[in-house]
């Protein structure tokens, strides 16, 4: 997205209706206004002092009239630039909240669904948008047109005032400036980008072991990801030095120009007032508005070096908030059980090999079913196909007659809900958890159902307000999977898929919670498991054999043991154990 692209973006969005901020903008306009008039008037007032003043024979009420003048307009600006400021750090807080709003809605999906998302690129743009909208809005837009504006106002007074050749000197220097901030500023917003760079990979890197506290410190490697660390903080302060160094050389040859030009401009004009050619009025009014511009024009030199940088940031913010699915709802519409049909689905990630190939089943509505295989075979790949999480590369998968292909990504949740084997809980309490929607379940339909399957070993009480901690961590993996259980059993869905959601469960707990949600959802939702425990298989209404990719066989579990060489074998004893349920990985 180019420089333009971002800032009619942003000019789209602050005059546009959603944003709420028109008021802010118009505020902000009015109080530029006046701060220009103001800083135009001021050097004039001055002149008329100093003019006043050198005549010798200065009326008193109109030297205090205009020297009263002269310091409201010199003082003024500043209370004007209070004043916008506020107008101003609304405009760019709405910004902010609408697009890190817009991205975070965009982005979820994409982290959820494919696994692609890089969670610490998101992370440290989001925490460098409001720095990056500040230095565009207030430094940029905020400032360019004013600048523009004051400086021509200014050399029109200057040229009804003074002779035409200084006109001429103050617009050269200006604009020998703005070619010395040019020349500096590509270097230097390169250096600022590696510095960027260098802080964005810092921040995922802390954030990562931070993360993993647990990994590092138990497997002994405390030392290793410290230095690990410590390196990449040198890289990130090596890479400020030398961003440093670059705008020490930039502002001496931007201030140099400046200097020199204002030098000759001043020295001309004492010779003239010498000479007569000028007042010192005149001469005043020069050194004015030569030094007043001067101030704004290198601070909006600073602005131009670090907006490059900072309009990148936000074209980023931009591009992860334009993939936003519109019109998405909150919550699932149920209305009941819902057949399934697969029609020769075949997929493949990328361009490998076909993980399933030629799959065709029918699962009735309100059905359990069970899908079964060896680690490898695509049992987890064929319960992603069907929640829609992934796009068959062949054939159909229809939800009560609906092709999911065809229903749009952030619609599908009403159609199937899916439950991952390893369940990401919210650093919030045991009831948040429990009762996160769509779950309509009570807090005491919860803590029943936590105790009936001993969420706690020798049945003290369950603590609904217990804070879970990052992913559930005070938590083990049962508690957590029982967690997850009860909040379902509240949930209402036409297909519910539980990718291995019991695989950490006792077998006493994970009878119990799947005899309560079959119960619970008899007739109302087709409940699909991908499990490697035969007991649960065993009560299956329709068990999917998977293998090598392939539905080698879909029946009861007693039919396929018996019809099915490969299906009987994956359940046969291994030496040493009564029973293993196929490969336990």
């Amino acid at each position: 997205m180019s420089t333009l692209s971002v800032l009619r973006s942003l000019l789209r969005l602050m005059s546009g209706r959603a944003l709420g901020a028109r008021l802010d903008v118009a505020g902000a306009v009015g109080w530029e206004v006046i701060g220009i008039a103001l800083g135009v008037a001021g050097p004039f007032f001055l002149k008329l002092v100093v003019d006043a003043l050198s005549e010798g024979q200065a009326d008193p009420a109109l030297l205090a009239t205009l020297i009263i003048a002269f310091v409201v307009a010199w003082s003024g600006t500043s209370i004007i630039t209070s004043f916008k400021y506020v107008h101003t750090t609304r405009i760019i807080n709405k910004l902010a909240r609408h697009l890190l709003g817009q991205a975070v809605r965009a982005q979820l999906p994409v982290i959820a669904r494919e696994r692609s998302g890089d969670t610490g690129r998101v992370l440290g743009l989001f925490e460098r948008l409001p720095q990056s909208l500040q230095i565009v809005i207030d430094g940029l837009l905020w400032r360019a047109a004013p600048l523009v504006i004051q400086v021509a106002i200014s050399l029109a007074v200057i040229s009804a005032l003074v002779p035409f050749q200084y006109v001429l000197m103050m617009a050269a220097v200006l604009a020998a400036y703005l070619v010395a901030a040019n020349l500096g500023a590509a270097r230097f917003a390169a250096r600022a980008r590696t510095a960027n760079d260098a802080a964005g990979a810092l921040s995922q890197s802390v954030g990562d072991v931070l993360r993993n506290a647990r990994r590092i410190v138990f497997n002994g490697n405390l030392d290793s990801e410290v230095e690990m660390v410590r390196t990449q903080a040198s890289a990130k302060l090596d890479a400020n030095d030398k961003t440093a160094w670059a705008l020490v050389r930039l502002s001496a040859l931007q201030y140099g120009v400046v200097g020199f030009g204002l030098t000759i401009l001043l020295v001309l004009g004492g010779a003239d007032v010498i000479a007569g050619r000028l007042t010192v009025g005149d001469f005043v009014l020069l050194q004015a508005y030569a030094f007043r511009l001067a101030l704004p024009i290198s601070g909006f030199g600073y602005v131009l070096r670090q907006a490059g940088v900072s309009i990148a940031n936000i074209a980023d913010a931009l591009d992860l908030a334009a993939a936003e699915e519109r019109d998405t709802p909150s919550a699932a519409a149920y209305w009941g059980a819902a057949p399934v049909a697969l029609e020769r689905i075949g997929f493949r990630y990328g361009g490998g090999p076909w993980a399933l190939r030629d799959v065709s089943a029918r699962i009735p509505a309100g059905a359990f079913v069970a899908i079964v295989g060896p680690n490898g075979s695509g049992k987890s790949t064929l319960a992603q196909l069907i929640a829609g999480h992934l796009d068959p590369n062949e054939g159909t998968v229809r939800i009560d007659d609906a092709d999911l292909a065809a229903v749009p990504r952030a619609l599908r949740h009403r159609l199937v809900l899916y439950v991952p084997q390893y369940i990401g809980l919210f650093n919030r309490s045991l009831r948040s958890n429990a009762l996160y929607p769509p779950s309509e379940l009570t807090v005491d339909e919860l803590t029943d159902l936590l105790n009936a399957w001993g969420f706690y070993d020798g049945r003290r009480p369950v603590d609904v307000d217990l804070l879970v901690g990052e992913q559930g961590e005070r938590l083990s993996g049962g508690q957590i999977q029982k967690l997850e259980l009860a909040r379902l059993a509240g949930v209402r869905a036409p297909v519910m898929i539980l990718d291995e959601s019991t695989s950490q469960l006792d077998g006493p707990s994970e009878a119990s919670a799947i005899a309560t949600l079959r119960e619970r959802f008899r007739g109302d939702t087709t409940l699909l498991l991908v499990t490697h425990r035969q007991r649960l298989v065993e009560t299956a209404d329709l068990v999917l054999f998977v293998q090598n990719g392939r539905l080698a066989g879909a029946g009861k579990h007693g039919e396929l043991a018996a019809q099915v060489p490969a299906y009987a074998r994956l359940w046969a004893p291994s030496p040493g154990s009564e029973r293993v349920d196929a490969a336990m990985g």
